[in-house]
């Protein structure tokens, strides 16, 4: 049976985040209903009906519709006031005395603390992967803004536990997904981590489990991650993958494998062995561990020297355009950020070329570097899903008679069909 709670709009919108942060505070069964804006679907008219203003989040229960994320949040808190966290909007006893401390913070968040956070945020975080500059002038002015308001904070926070007192509040809430994005995503957690007050207010706020899993569910798929998975399982070995599971394979490793993503690196250990290129992890497996399918890396010289050539113009050339690409067609539209019209064109045209090349030699091999699956194929897989996921980029590849073939046949191999199946069911794990 469908929840009767539904959210639109992507979980990694900082807007939507903060709606569901809210729904699981009050332990409020919900569910997510994707909205795609790189097909327009914010300017529909079913859509408009629930946001006439055409942005995420929306929100629709059995009695209404809402739209603004802090205005949700009011609602929530009202109508389902005895459920899971009861006092997200003050204490009865405490009245509207109780209930004004929270709202003035509420209200600081949005008109003071919310512009010159996002706007940091989207410079530092998500103008790298648009294929933007980011524009320092952009980030030092709102700096400048949110120093003024973080000292405020400072102090207040000196005095008290939490921005409305002594316990965990909508106030404390809506500020958690702006300031996530910029202590984990972004070089300015300093910013928090350095305020002595602010530093112990995040360390509390951010490990409550209704942030917790807000943060395993919103972050899009990393595909350094989804690249070192393929090959680990190709090679059928046993890895542990922090904040998922122990995946145990016939063949066991002395010691346990750990991918690990803080900063929204893949980070590979074994042993004293540290790395943090997929790519280069990839090669590593390969070579230390003789297990699974041994063909993957060459069985000679001649060979290995046919698949580093093409791992070398994954890496140079296809990877670029490709991973922009991925950013626009596949993560922007999710973040709630414009499609970049003249970014796209620039990179389709880029990957278009090499595709071309694929194409020919395609032709003339099953796989790019010879008859068998390889790991210059493996490298391809996480882009390329993305690519072809979104309508616009799927034309790149199906209008390649060979490119086609090729994609169709390495994205139906049963390590990359178990990789997407764990990105879908283990998110957190990918970001």
């Amino acid at each position: 049976m469908a929840a009767p709670v539904t959210v639109y709009g992507p979980m990694i919108s900082p807007a939507v985040a903060r709606v569901a942060a809210c729904l699981l505070e009050k332990d409020v069964p919900f569910q997510v209903e994707p909205v795609d804006m790189s097909k327009g679907e914010h300017k529909s008219p079913s859509f408009l009906k629930l946001q006439p203003f055409g942005q995420v989040p929306a929100f629709k229960d059995s009695l209404t519709t809402v739209f603004e994320s802090r205005a949700i949040c009011r609602y929530i808190c009202d109508q389902y006031a005895d459920s899971g966290n009861k006092t997200l909007m003050g204490r009865k006893e405490d009245g509207a005395v109780g209930h004004a401390a929270i709202e003035k913070w509420i209200e600081v968040e949005g008109q003071s603390f919310n512009p010159p956070s996002l706007a940091m945020a989207f410079q530092l975080a998500f103008a790298p992967f648009m294929g933007r500059a980011t524009d320092m002038a952009v980030v030092e002015q709102n700096e400048a803004k949110l120093v003024k308001v973080l000292d405020v904070y400072e102090q207040w926070l000196g005095e008290n536990q939490y921005f409305a007192g002594d316990e965990f509040s909508l106030a404390d809430l809506v500020h958690m997904p702006n300031t996530d994005l910029l202590v984990r995503k972004t070089n300015k957690a300093g910013l928090f981590t350095e305020r002595k007050n602010l530093a112990r207010w995040w360390d509390e706020v951010s490990v409550r489990p209704s942030w917790k899993k807000v943060v395993e569910l919103q972050n899009p798929a990393s595909t350094d991650v989804a690249r070192v998975l393929t090959c680990l399982f190709e090679k059928d070995l046993e890895f542990e993958l922090v904040r998922i599971d122990t995946f145990k394979r016939e063949h066991k490793l002395p010691e346990f494998i750990k991918l690990r993503d803080p900063n929204g690196q893949v980070t590979f250990k074994h042993g004293d062995k540290t790395l943090i290129d997929s790519r280069a992890i990839c090669r590593y497996i390969c070579t230390q561990f003789p297990e699974g399918k041994k063909s993957l890396y060459g069985m000679g010289s001649l060979e290995r020297a046919s698949i580093e050539q093409w791992l070398q113009a994954e890496a140079q050339n296809f990877s670029p355009p490709s991973s922009a690409l991925v950013f626009h067609l596949a993560f922007a539209p999710h973040l709630n950020i414009p499609q970049d019209n003249a970014v796209i064109a620039e990179n389709e045209k880029k990957l278009q070329q090499v595709l071309n090349v694929y194409d020919e030699i395609l032709a003339k091999n099953e796989y790019l570097a010879g008859d068998e699956f390889t790991l210059a194929d493996l490298s391809h897989l996480p882009n390329s899903h993305y690519i072809v996921s979104s309508e616009r980029g799927r034309k790149l590849f199906t209008g390649r008679k060979n490119v086609a073939r090729w994609y169709d046949q390495i994205s139906k191999r049963e390590t990359w069909k178990q990789v997407v199946k764990m990105q879908m069911e283990h998110p957190g794990a990918f970001e």
